[in-house]
């Protein structure tokens, strides 16, 4: 099968679409991926290289495209230059695509947008468009512009729902985003599939974390609004004179200073850590001091419902999950019996649980219990089954039309 591949991160941007790409190569198929220049997070490209060199790349066997993009930097003004930039850069590389593909596969997150040049692929190839949808628009807009009566709001809503009807096929990362496509975008509900994000499989080799005789609360990933890491310090604050507990973030975004200053404030300096960002190479290091994994989201929107994907690293790692959580990622908790939920935005009750995991003595079985639900459930391996028979099924209907 020749697929390509339309995702605005790629490596060396560190997003799941790698590992995907790469197992479609090692199952045999040609992989071909249309992308940016690597600027994700820290908003300065990537070193090595600049706007005009390295447009083709191979990288572990797949063969990498990159058009132009102008680095998303610090600031609201140049996020959106960077997302209009490959919006345009990408479309028009789109038309003038000459090599023939099976399929065209979105790997879509924030923004919508990417979908555009994947359906340019699709009527350039006479191939069908597949979308895998992470993020759900517009509602990931919500952290940003709240009113959905705002002008703005209202023509991506009209934008999103265009985009998503001209797939031929979808998957989604939570059951929640299928109503919400069916709903809100009038796409029919027998077009969308539910495959779950998977987790890297060395994670499942990290052992139990070290002894140091305190109980170390691991949040790991993205820091901005939607994460709620508000409920995470507002939960601290309320048991900072209990003793035998740190709480560490590693990640950045968006919240990172606001979040620091916050602490601060607070004088929780003590019981707060913010280590930054580090390279997933690092992460067995963060994992073997982490006790408990920490999950929050805000609940404002139906993003607030989606089962987050640093939630299948945790149990992959074998860590017990306390969460502040709505929708599918509570049920998955709850099913698995790996950790302890409680709605989403109330610190209160929040801090409830992190006292109770804090004299827990059951760890060990919530971790175990976590990890075996993922080895059912959310393997790479049974992530790129599912994506080759929905890849398969839609290019026999295809052929068949």
């Amino acid at each position: 099968m020749r697929i390509l591949v339309i995702t605005q991160y790629y490596r060396p941007e560190q997003f799941k679409v790698n590992d995907i790409c790469e197992a479609l190569v090692e199952s045999g198929h040609s992989v071909t991926v249309l992308t940016g220049r690597p600027n994700y997070p820290s908003g300065k490209l990537f070193q090595g290289y600049n706007l005009f060199n390295k447009k083709r790349e191979c990288i572990n066997g797949v063969n990498v495209i990159r058009t132009f993009e102008i680095p998303r930097k610090k600031s609201v003004l140049f996020l959106a230059l960077n997302y209009l930039s490959f919006l345009i850069s990408s479309t028009c590389r789109s038309v003038f695509m000459k090599r023939r593909y099976d399929v065209v596969y979105v790997y879509q997150l924030s923004p919508v947008y990417s979908i555009l040049p994947g359906w340019i692929s699709r009527i350039r190839n006479k191939v069908p468009l597949y979308v895998y949808v992470c993020d759900i628009w517009p509602d990931s807009l919500k952290n940003i512009i709240k009113n959905e009566k705002n002008i703005l709001y209202r023509l991506n809503s009209s934008f999103s729902g265009y985009l998503y009807r001209k797939a031929d096929a979808i998957g989604v990362t939570s059951p929640p985003f299928i109503n919400y496509l069916s709903i809100k975008h009038k796409v029919e509900k027998s077009k969308v599939t539910f495959i779950p994000q998977h987790a890297e499989k060395e994670l499942l080799e990290i052992g139990l974390p070290e002894n140091n005789g305190i109980v170390d609360f691991m949040f790991m990933g993205n820091i901005g609004l939607i994460q709620d890491i508000d409920t995470i310090i507002n939960a601290v604050e309320l048991i900072k004179n209990e003793s035998g507990f740190l709480v560490h973030f590693v990640g950045d975004g968006s919240y990172y200073q606001t979040a620091q200053e916050i602490v601060k404030e607070k004088q929780l300096q003590e019981k707060i850590i913010f280590h930054g960002r580090h390279d997933f190479s690092k992460m067995k290091e963060f994992y073997s001091i982490a006790d408990v994994c920490v999950l929050t989201l805000k609940s404002q929107s139906v993003v607030g419902d989606t089962i987050p994907s640093k939630l299948q690293g945790y149990m992959a790692a074998g860590r017990p999950v306390v969460a502040a959580i709505n929708g599918a990622a509570a049920d998955v908790i709850i099913e698995s019996n790996c950790g302890l939920v409680t709605t989403a935005g109330n610190y209160e009750k929040f801090a409830i649980l992190l006292k109770q995991m804090i004299v827990s003595t059951s760890l060990k079985k919530l971790g175990s219990n976590g990890r075996k639900y993922f080895i059912n459930n959310y393997t790479l391996e049974q992530h790129i089954n599912s994506l080759l028979m929905d890849l398969d099924k839609l290019i026999m209907e295809d052929k068949n039309v």
